[in-house]
C-alpha cells in the first residue's frame, strides 16, 4: 500500500464499531453482537443453508464486480433475435442480432487474448483463449440500455441457451476465432434472463442461474445437471454512516449464483464469487468502494472477528457474520481519527490465526 492509499483508506473504523481500550479479546461480547446483527438484519429465515460448494463447477480466484444493484426491471424488454453464424467467425465477428429490429453485431479484436466490441457501447475487458473451469465464462460492458455479454467456450461445448422470463428460448452457437472458440450477444437491460444451459453433442453439461439483482445476467457459478438448486440466503453484514452522511450497507446473498456481496448506497456495487470451501484462516478483500473509504470481504469457517489495531494505540473490533461455511466482513475506514496500524483475526478459541498491516484483506 503506498502512501496516498494508506491515508485515504486507513483513516480508522466507521459508526459500526466500537472503540476500546486494548486488553484481552472480547470474544463473549464479539460473538454476541455478531448473533444479533445477524437477527436484526437477516432477510430470510434460518432456512436451511444449502449452498453451491458441492453441487457448483468451481471457478477458484474468478471475481466479478459491478455496479447498480437491484435496478427495477422497468418496461418489457423489445424483442430480441439471436442469429446462427458458421463455425468460423468471418472479419471478427462472432455474434449478430436485432433488438427491437435494430441490428447488433459482437466482433473481437485484439490479437490471441481479445476484447468484444459492439456499436455504442464500451468494449469487454480481455476475454482470454478458455473459460475458467467452466463451460463458459462471461465478460460484461455497458450499463445502459442494452448490455455486451462475451466469453470463450470450452471445447466440449457445442451450443448454449439462455432462457429469459416470458421470452422464448435462445440459442447461442461458438464461433472460432484464432483457433479458440467463443460467444458473443447484445442484450436489452430488462431481458430477465434466469438461467443458462451448455449442451455438449451428447446432452446437458452444466447450467447456470445469474444474479437476480443486478439489471444484467451476471453468471459466475454452474451446477451439474440435475443437481439441486441451493436455498438462497440473504444477510446483512454492517452497515454505517458519517457525518459527510457517506452511508454505507453491506449484504451478502448465497444461492445457486454463488455468493454475491452487495452495497447499496450511492451508486451500488456487486461482487460476487463462487460459493467453495476457503481455507479456515483466510482473509480476503472482495469489495472497496474509495469514496465511502468501504473494504468488505469474505473469511474461512475458522475466523470469528477480528482486531484492529489502530495508530493512535486504540482498538477496535470487527464482527464476523458466517453463513454457509463462509464468514463476511465489512468496515468503514474514513473520516474518523486513528488510522488501522494493522489487523489480526481470531479463531472461536480466542487464538490469533491471520493477520497483516493496514486495514484486512
Amino acid at each position: 500500500m503506498n502512501g496516498v492509499e494508506e491515508r485515504e483508506l486507513g483513516q480508522c473504523v466507521g459508526g459500526a464499531l466500537t472503540l476500546i481500550k486494548p486488553g484481552p479479546p472480547p470474544t463473549a461480547e464479539i460473538m454476541r453482537q455478531g448473533r444479533e446483527i445477524r437477527r436484526r438484519r437477516r432477510a430470510v429465515g434460518a432456512g436451511a443453508v444449502a449452498v453451491v460448494a458441492a453441487a457448483a463447477l468451481a471457478i477458484p480466484g474468478l471475481l466479478h464486480g459491478a455496479a447498480h444493484p437491484g435496478q427495477s426491471p422497468g418496461p418489457s424488454a423489445r424483442p430480441l433475435t439471436v442469429s446462427r453464424l458458421g463455425p468460423a467467425a468471418r472479419d471478427g465477428v462472432i455474434g449478430s442480432g436485432t433488438i427491437g429490429g435494430r441490428p447488433w453485431v459482437v466482433r473481437l479484436a485484439g490479437g490471441q487474448d481479445p476484447a468484444a466490441r459492439t456499436a455504442g457501447l464500451p468494449a469487454t475487458a480481455r476475454l482470454g483463449t478458455t473459460p475458467a473451469s467452466a463451460p463458459v465464462t462471461f465478460a460484461g460492458a455497458g450499463t445502459g440500455a442494452e448490455r455486451l455479454l462475451a466469453g470463450p467456450v470450452g471445447p466440449a461445448v457445442a451450443y448454449l441457451t439462455m432462457q429469459a422470463a416470458g421470452q422464448p428460448v435462445y440459442k447461442l452457437w461458438p464461433v472460432t476465432w484464432q483457433g479458440h472458440r467463443y460467444v458473443g450477444l447484445v442484450l436489452p437491460r430488462n431481458l430477465a434472463v434466469v438461467r443458462f444451459t451448455a449442451y455438449s453433442a451428447h446432452g446437458e453439461l452444466a447450467y447456470a442461474i445469474p444474479f437476480p439483482d443486478h439489471g444484467f445476467p451476471l453468471v459466475v457459478s454452474w451446477l451439474r445437471p440435475g443437481a439441486e438448486s441451493p436455498v438462497a440466503v440473504s444477510m446483512g453484514v454492517n452497515s454505517s454512516g458519517s457525518s459527510t452522511n457517506r452511508w454505507w450497507s453491506v449484504t451478502a446473498r448465497i444461492g445457486p449464483w454463488g455468493t454475491c456481496l452487495v452495497q447499496t448506497a450511492g451508486a451500488g456495487q456487486v461482487s460476487c464469487r463462487p460459493t467453495r470451501a476457503y481455507p479456515p484462516h483466510a482473509v480476503i478483500t472482495v469489495m472497496t468502494d474509495r469514496w465511502r473509504g468501504l473494504r468488505a470481504g469474505i473469511t474461512g469457517a475458522a475466523v470469528t472477528y477480528i482486531k484492529l489495531k489502530l495508530r493512535n494505540r486504540k482498538t477496535a473490533w470487527l464482527p464476523v457474520i458466517h453463513a454457509g461455511g463462509q464468514g463476511f466482513w465489512a468496515l468503514s475506514v474514513l473520516r474518523h481519527p486513528g488510522p488501522v496500524a494493522s489487523w489480526t483475526a481470531y479463531d472461536p478459541a480466542a487464538r490469533p490465526v491471520a493477520g497483516g498491516t493496514g486495514p484486512p484483506g
